[in-house]
Order: C-alpha cells, then sequence, then structure tokens
C-alpha cells in the first residue's frame, strides 16, 4: 500500500526512452575535497582528495568500514560540515566557503535527512515532527500541518499523527523522519545507515521507499557499511582511509528526473518568516519550560526574589520619601526666611531690627507674594501650681498649617479672635505635659503668661548679636484662656516644633499685649514662582544691604534646600533600589547557569533543528525568548509578591501609604527582560555556535 501512495502519476512510464544527455552541470560535484582533523598532535584526514559528480535523480550509496570517511563525506555533501580544502558545488555554485546560515539555507531548501536513529524531538509528535524544517522556511501554521498530514498519511501514519516518537516503532518514526526530508522538497535526500536500527523486515520496507522516492525524481545519497544494502542503489561508491576506490559511475541510462514526487514550498516573505521564527521560539520555550517544571520554578524563584525585592524597596522608599518630601515641602517649599544678626558683623555694630518700611520695600520686589513677621519669644506660662517655659508664638491664620500641627481638642482661631486680639490660646502637647496633671482637660482653662521671665527675640538673631534681646513688655502676667490643644499631624513621617512647650496666641494679641516693638526681628517672604527663587533671595539681600548699609541679616531659602533635601532622598532611595537590584543579580546569574545546562542537555535537538534548517540567528532567539520568558514569569511572581507584602504593610499600619503602582509592574517586566537578555546571551550564543555535526553526534 505505502509504494501504490507514494508512486505519483507523473513519475509512472515505459522509461524506454531516454532524454537527451543534460549539458548542465552536475547537482553535486566534489573536486579534491579534503577533511582533516587534529587530535592532539596527530592530523586525522577523514577525507583525502575526494572528487565525484552526482547527477540529479540518481541512487547513490556510499559504503565502507567504521573510519573510512563515509559519514565525513555525508556531512559534506549534506552541507552539515565544511572541507578544510577543495572545492564543493551544488548546481555549478560553490559551497564550500560558505557561512553557517548558507549553509542552513541549502539544507533547508535542498536537503532532507534521515537518520539511523530517527532524531525526532521527544516533545513533539508525529505531525509537529515532520512540519518541523517547514517552520524555519517560514510556512503558516495551516499550511505545514496540511502538508505534514499528508505526507504521513501518504506513508501509512494517518492514524498516529498526535502520537509522540516514544508512542512509535522504530519503523513508524523511521517514516517521521522520510516525511520530515519531503517536507521543504527534498530534491536531495542523505540516509545515514537507516536501515540500522530496524529489524529485517522494517528494514526492506524502508529500503523499498527509498527506490519510490527514487523513482519521483528524488536524489538519493545512502550511506551504510552493509553491502547488501548498497546493492539496492543503481550507483556505489566505496571509500577507504578517506579516499574513492571503487565508484562505477553515473549508469548510462540514467535519465534526469522530469517531475519530483513533492515541490518545494513557495518562498515565504521576511515578514511570515519572521512571524514563523518568533511563534516557533515562543512555543519551543514554553515547551522547555512545561519539560522541566520543578527547574523552572527554582530559576523563577531567585528572579521572583530579585525583583520582589527592587519593587518592594522602591514601593517602600517611595512612599517614604513623598510623604517626607510633602511634609517638609508644607513647611518649607515657597519661603525665604529672613532674620536679625549676622557674626560676620564688625565688633560692637548692632544689627538693626526689620522696619514696616523695610518689609514693604520687599513686597514690592518681583516673585513675592507676601511678607509675613513671625514674632515669638521664650516665657514662662503658669496654671496653678505648675510653671514652665515655653516658647509664645504670635499665630496667623495659617501657621498651623504651616507647623504641620492639627487640632487635637478644642478649636482653633477664628477670625475674630485675630481682629479683637482676644487673649485666648492654643498649646502643645509639651506645654499641656508640663502644665496639666495627666489626664486632665485644658481646655476652657487658664494661663498666665510671663513676659518678663523669657528671653526675647528670635534665637538665631540672639546668638548671632552674642546676648538676649528682651522685647518691650507690659510688665505683668497676661491671661490667655486655652480654647484648644494641638499635636504634630501624624499623617507624614517629619514634624516640626520646638523643643520647648508652644503657646500660641493671635498674632494682633502678641503685638498688642506680650511685644510692644513696632519692628520685626525676622520675616518670611512667600513667593509666587513667577522669578526664580534664587534670583528673589538675591534681590532680598541688596535690598536691605542697601536699606541697613551692612549686611546685619541673615538669609535661608527653603526652596532651594528643599531641592538639596529631594536630591538626598533621590540618591537614598536609588542607593536602596541598587541593594535590592543585587538580588537581581544573583537571579540573573542563576537563570544563565540553568540555561546552558539547557544548552547542554539539549544539544542534540539543536543539532536536528540545524539539520532541517535553523540558521543560527533562530537557535539564538530560541534560547533568548526561553530565558525572557522565564525571567518574565520570575518577574510576575515577584511582583504578585510584592504586591501582597504593600497590602500587609498597609494593614498594618495607617501612617505610611505603599502602593505597588502599574508603573511599577511595567517597570518590572521591563528589567525582567532586560534580565533574561543579558543573562541568557551567553548560553543563545554557545548554542548557536554548536556545529550541526558535533551536536548530533552528541547524546
Amino acid at each position: 500500500m505505502a509504494r501504490d501512495l507514494l508512486i505519483h502519476p507523473a513519475a509512472q512510464g515505459d522509461g524506454l526512452h531516454p532524454s537527451p544527455q543534460r549539458s548542465a552541470p552536475p547537482l553535486i560535484e566534489l573536486r579534491a575535497i579534503g577533511r582533516h582533523y587534529t587530535l592532539g598532535d596527530i592530523e586525522v584526514r577523514a577525507l583525502d582528495g575526494v572528487s565525484l559528480a552526482i547527477e540529479a535523480g540518481e541512487f547513490v550509496a556510499v559504503i565502507g568500514q567504521s573510519g573510512s570517511g563515509k559519514s565525513t563525506l555525508m556531512n559534506v555533501l549534506g552541507c552539515l560540515d565544511n572541507p578544510t580544502e577543495g572545492q564543493f558545488l551544488i548546481d555549478g555554485q560553490d559551497a564550500s566557503h560558505f557561512g553557517p546560515d548558507e549553509l542552513a539555507a541549502l539544507r533547508r531548501e535542498r536537503f532532507g535527512f534521515i537518520f539511523q536513529r530517527y532524531h525526532l524531538l521527544p516533545h513533539l509528535d508525529a505531525r509537529a515532527n515532520a512540519a518541523l524544517p517547514a517552520v524555519y522556511a517560514g510556512a503558516s501554521q495551516a499550511e505545514r500541518s496540511s502538508r505534514a498530514q499528508a505526507l504521513l498519511e501518504r506513508l501509512g501514519l494517518g492514524e498516529r499523527l498526535h502520537h509522540k516518537p516514544n508512542e512509535l516503532s522504530g519503523g513508524q518514526q523511521q517514516r517521521v523522519s522520510i516525511a520530515r526530508s519531503l517536507m521543504n522538497g527534498g530534491q536531495i535526500i542523505l540516509a545515514d545507515e537507516p536501515t540500522g536500527a530496524l529489524d529485517s523486515a522494517s528494514g526492506a520496507e524502508m529500503l523499498k521507499l527509498l527506490r519510490e522516492l527514487n523513482e519521483r525524481g528524488h536524489t538519493i545519497i545512502l550511506v551504510t557499511h552493509d553491502h547488501q544494502v548498497a546493492a539496492h542503489a543503481r550507483r556505489v561508491i566505496e571509500l577507504k582511509d578517506g579516499k574513492v576506490i571503487r565508484d562505477n559511475g553515473t549508469p548510462a541510462t540514467h535519465q534526469p528526473p522530469q517531475s519530483e514526487d513533492s515541490q518545494p514550498l513557495p518562498p515565504a516573505s521576511w515578514w511570515r518568516r519572521l512571524q514563523a521564527q518568533w511563534r516557533e521560539a515562543f512555543a519551543s520555550g514554553v515547551q522547555s519550560l512545561k519539560g522541566n517544571r520543578l527547574r523552572t520554578a527554582l530559576s523563577m524563584l531567585g528572579i521572583s526574589i530579585g525583583i520582589a525585592a527592587v519593587v518592594s524597596i522602591l514601593a517602600l522608599t517611595s512612599a517614604a520619601r513623598g510623604s517626607i518630601e510633602k511634609d517638609v515641602s508644607g513647611f518649607m517649599s515657597g519661603r525665604i526666611m529672613v532674620w536679625r544678626g549676622n557674626p560676620n558683623l564688625p565688633p560692637g555694630q548692632q544689627a538693626k531690627a526689620f522696619t514696616a518700611a523695610d518689609m514693604a520695600s520687599i513686597r514690592a520686589l518681583a516673585g513675592v507674594k507676601a511678607v509675613t513677621t513671625e514674632r515669638e519669644a521664650q516665657m514662662t506660662a503658669r496654671h496653678g501650681a505648675r510653671d514652665s517655659l515655653v516658647t509664645v508664638l504670635g499665630a496667623e491664620a495659617d501657621t498651623l498649617a504651616m507647623r504641620k500641627l492639627k487640632l487635637d481638642a478644642g478649636r482653633v482661631f477664628q477670625p475674630h479672635d485675630f481682629s479683637s486680639a482676644a487673649q485666648v490660646a492654643l498649646i502643645d502637647e509639651k506645654a499641656r505635659n508640663n502644665l496639666f496633671k495627666p489626664g486632665e482637660n485644658p481646655v476652657g482653662r487658664t494661663l498666665l503668661i510671663n513676659p518678663m521671665a523669657g528671653m526675647g527675640g528670635d534665637p538665631m538673631a540672639t546668638v548671632a548679636q552674642g546676648g538676649p534681646v528682651a522685647p518691650p513688655a507690659v510688665g505683668v502676667a497676661l491671661p490667655v484662656t486655652i480654647i484648644g490643644v494641638v499635636k504634630p499631624d501624624t499623617g507624614g513621617l517629619v514634624n516640626f516644633g520646638s523643643w520647648l512647650g508652644q503657646v500660641f496666641v493671635p498674632h494682633t494679641a502678641f503685638a498688642r499685649k506680650l511685644d510692644l516693638r513696632t519692628d520685626a526681628d525676622q520675616f518670611n517672604v512667600l513667593l509666587d514662582f513667577t522669578v526664580p527663587p534664587e534670583e528673589v533671595r538675591r534681590h532680598i539681600e541688596y535690598r536691605l544691604r542697601a536699606l541697613h548699609g551692612a549686611e546685619d541679616f541673615g538669609t535661608w531659602s527653603a526652596e532651594e534646600e528643599f531641592r538639596k533635601f529631594q536630591q538626598v532622598t533621590g540618591a537614598m532611595a536609588l542607593l536602596f533600589a541598587g541593594v535590592g537590584a543585587i538580588s537581581l543579580l544573583v537571579g540573573g546569574v542563576g537563570v544563565m547557569n540553568i540555561m546552558l545546562v539547557s544548552v547542554s542537555e539539549r544539544t542534540r535537538e539543536i543539532g536536528i533543528r540545524m539539520a532541517v534548517g535553523a540558521r543560527q540567528r533562530d537557535v539564538r532567539l530560541q534560547f533568548l525568548v526561553e530565558a525572557v520568558l522565564l525571567c518574565c514569569l520570575g518577574g510576575l511572581v515577584g511582583v504578585l509578591l510584592s504586591w501582597l507584602g504593600a497590602q500587609g504593610i498597609n494593614a498594618a499600619q495607617s501612617d505610611l501609604k505603599v502602593e505597588v503602582s502599574w508603573a511599577a509592574l511595567g517597570v518590572a517586566f521591563a528589567v525582567s527582560s532586560l534580565v533574561g537578555l543579558i543573562f541568557g546571551t551567553l548560553p543563545a550564543r554557545r548554542a548557536a555556535a554548536l556545529s550541526p555535526v558535533d551536536a548530533l553526534a552528541r547524546e
């Protein structure tokens, strides 16, 4: 039945009327071919000056004992190896100096291989094994599946399409290899000891199939050591010690084939070849990872830990940095502080206070939104039998927000408190602990503030001038009613306050009843950012030097310091990320090691793919894609671990909101892919650099 299925009507005829002799060059021609190997100090001449020509449509047997050079000759004829010397011509084209990809193209388009040990990929079924050469020819999935199925059905394997090689007999596996050799046309079929692993019945059936293929127009080159097998060929070439010792030549009755059993696949566009190349690389990578689940999981673990470490550290540092910068920005950004005093003043020269005219002049500068005075003094506060040194501040409407304080009990200042200079106060937690008993509610209680017992003026100005500056005061204790208690805003990680307890009174009450001076020791300049902060600061310093006749003041640009602070926090975030990246580096090295092991284990698979037409770039892409897939899966697990960790941190506390964003997910996959590319390059290059001959010979 196999014979009937294989014989094509175009091949049937009487065969008694030979066509005129062709003037075209031989299909294959060897001119003084030599192939030499060096084993230590010994040079082995596997082929030594072999010259022969093989016409299209011949059935040739190459025979010889072990070591005669017949396998080396087959490797040269099949473009699996380059000769050391001489010329190897196919259709008149010299292929003896072709590069690896050019030889791969010849194998893909002109040759089909039938190996003694079948060389089928164990993870593919019969149809996929037969269709493998068409993958590298750029055929679509539908085209190659249909063609492979038709070939297998003609060879009597229609019921075994989806069986793996270990589910097939030896004869059936060899038929699959025949279908594979015909997949891309198989103009030249090289059969290396095709009956060596078969029983006598299967061997006879194999030889019958080869004769039928030859009758259909295929050029058959059979390599064997068995004279009975060689007798089935129409031409016998015998080798000994790398030389041709007998060749009965092309039969005189030989005619070039009029037709072929299976025409080559039509050439595919570069886009289809690219698609097929990527699909095969992806499918092969997935199959390899599935086939070694435990090893894949352990390899992914290293990448997962690395990605989880990097993403978690970035998320934590980003959350902490954002919270700190938010707090610091609220207190610092958009302000320039100016205070009275300069340690570089000449001895005996006193710093002048800032007058209303000074501040009005500053207010008129470009880029200045407002000028606010902030008066404070250290005074004694008393409640009942308790007294404590506190910092008393003249508060404005936004003082609490600027100092990152929030209400804990009672109420805040209202507009009528400022307009009427009301004798009311807010105290912080330190003042409450110093002046009241534990658990005692201070709201509604009266506090006595003694301005005579404190050191007035701004502490920086005091130090700069060498002694305290006492404010003009009314001379009697001022009673104030506590209307509320404030505490640090716990929504942030940074708190701003005094080392003393703080008492806040309306700035109008402070000016009228505690500090009667019209001048100020310090003020704040609020910016509108129409002019760069550095330029505004220079203009302020220039204006005050002109007004005071000397630089008897100091300035501090909160905006400039905030930018420096951002640089510091950014550097710290990068430092922490670098620490996390070390674990990612370790994971990448693990992936490279695993991929090198994979290359070593799959050497024969690489040889098979090269034999059926895979280029070096195809093999390189296959292993690179596998490494990237492995790392991306590990990255996905790492991101999931990071997300779970963030949820756990958020559930355990409320001060710091940790989020793993979509941007972090994208970065994680990008980093995972980069790790796969970097650490998969060496194994991929090593796989692509393998010689097809060496790869096929390795078990």
